[in-house]
C-alpha cells in the first residue's frame, strides 16, 4: 500500500470531515456539548453492540487485546514519568503528560480511522479497544489526574458505570453467549447498524469542532508529550502486539495503529475537573494538554499515513 493509497483510503476522509467541523465552528455556533452527548450516549452504543454482537473476533483475541490495551497504558505511564522527571515537570504538569502519553484518541480518531483502513475487524477491534481504555481512564487516569490535589477520586471511578458503552458491550457478550444475536437482515440490526454508523462522521465533527476551540499559545511546552505521543508510541504497540502474538494479524494491526492515534480528549475532561489549576512556569495542566492534543491530532496525520502504509502492506506485523 502506497503512502498517497493510505492517505486517500484512510486518513484522507478524518482529515476531510474534521475540517468540516472546524469550518463549521468558525463560521457558525455549534453546541458541541450536545453533539457529544448523542454520540456518548446513543451512537457509539449502538455501535459498540452491533459490532460486537455480529463479529468473528474470538475470546482469546479479546483476552488478548485486553491485556494489550492496559499493557501499553501502563508502560507509557512509565516512560512518561522518567521523561517527565528528566526534564523536570512536576505537580499537575507531570500528570497532564502521562496522560497524554497514555491515553490515544481510540474512538473519535481510532474507529473511524481503523474501520477505513481495516474494514469491520478494524472497527470492532477498535471499539474493544475503547471500552478498556475507559476502564483505564476512569481509574487511573483519574489517579493522575487528582495527584497532587486534595479532592477525592474515588466518586469519579462510578463514571464508568454511566457510560452506555460499557452497557452495550455486556449486552453484546451475552447475546452472542446465548446464541440469541438477531439475523443480521432484521429491523432491530439494520437500525443499530445505521445508528451506530452515523457515530463515524459524528465523532469525526466533533474532533474538528474541539480543534477550532482550542488555545494554541502553549506550543512550545507540547515537544516532549508529541514526541512521546507520536514517536515512542507506536513502538511501544508493535513490541506489545508482537509479545502477545495476536492469532489475526488486522488486530494485531489495528492494536498498532489504535496506540498511535494522537492525545485523547477524555485526559483534558479529567485534568479540569481534579487538578487545581495552577499555573506553572506559565501555563495550567489543562493549556499543556489541550495544545498537545491540537499538535499530535495535527502532526498524526503524517505519522498516521506512514503507519497505515506500512500496517496494510504487511512491512510491520
Amino acid at each position: 500500500m502506497s503512502l498517497i493509497g493510505a492517505f486517500t483510503g484512510a486518513v484522507g476522509p478524518i482529515l476531510a470531515i474534521s475540517a468540516v467541523g472546524y469550518l463549521l465552528t468558525r463560521t457558525t455556533d455549534i453546541d458541541v456539548a450536545s453533539l457529544n452527548t448523542v454520540g456518548l450516549y446513543v451512537l457509539v452504543p449502538a455501535l459498540a453492540f452491533h459490532s460486537i454482537a455480529t463479529t468473528q473476533l474470538g475470546g482469546t483475541a479479546v483476552l488478548k487485546l485486553g491485556v494489550g490495551v492496559v499493557a501499553y497504558a501502563l508502560v507509557m505511564v512509565g516512560i512518561a514519568w522518567v521523561v517527565g522527571q528528566a526534564t523536570g515537570e512536576s505537580g499537575p504538569l507531570l500528570g497532564a503528560l502521562m496522560l497524554a502519553a497514555a491515553i490515544p484518541n481510540s474512538g473519535f480518531i481510532g474507529i473511524p480511522l481503523s474501520e477505513f483502513a481495516f474494514g469491520p475487524v478494524g472497527r470492532t477491534t477498535a471499539v474493544l479497544y475503547l471500552t478498556i481504555q475507559n476502564l483505564i481512564v476512569y481509574t487511573l487516569g483519574v489517579y493522575i489526574a487528582s495527584q497532587g490535589t486534595d479532592r477525592s477520586a474515588r466518586r469519579s471511578v462510578a463514571e464508568i458505570f454511566r457510560l452506555p458503552l460499557v452497557y452495550a458491550v455486556v449486552a453484546a457478550v451475552l447475546v452472542r453467549a446465548g446464541g440469541l444475536v438477531p439475523s443480521a437482515d432484521t429491523a432491530l440490526m439494520d437500525t443499530l447498524q445505521l445508528v451506530g454508523d452515523s457515530s463515524i462522521p459524528i465523532m469525526l465533527l466533533i474532533l474538528g469542532v474541539q480543534l477550532a476551540d482550542t488555545d494554541v499559545s502553549a506550543v512550545s511546552r507540547t515537544i516532549t508529550p508529541s514526541v512521546l505521543k507520536l514517536g515512542v508510541a507506536p513502538f511501544v504497540g508493535v513490541a506489545i502486539a508482537l509479545a502477545l502474538g495476536f492469532d489475526d494479524p488486522t488486530v494485531a494491526r489495528v492494536f498498532v495503529l489504535e496506540c498511535a492515534t494522537p492525545a485523547a480528549v477524555i485526559p483534558l475532561a479529567l485534568t479540569i475537573e481534579y487538578a487545581d489549576g495552577s499555573v506553572i512556569d506559565g501555563i495550567t495542566a489543562p493549556e499543556y494538554l489541550s495544545t498537545t492534543i491540537y499538535v499530535t491530532t495535527l502532526a498524526g496525520v503524517v505519522v498516521l499515513t506512514v503507519l497505515v502504509a506500512l500496517l496494510q502492506s504487511g512491512t510491520i506485523i
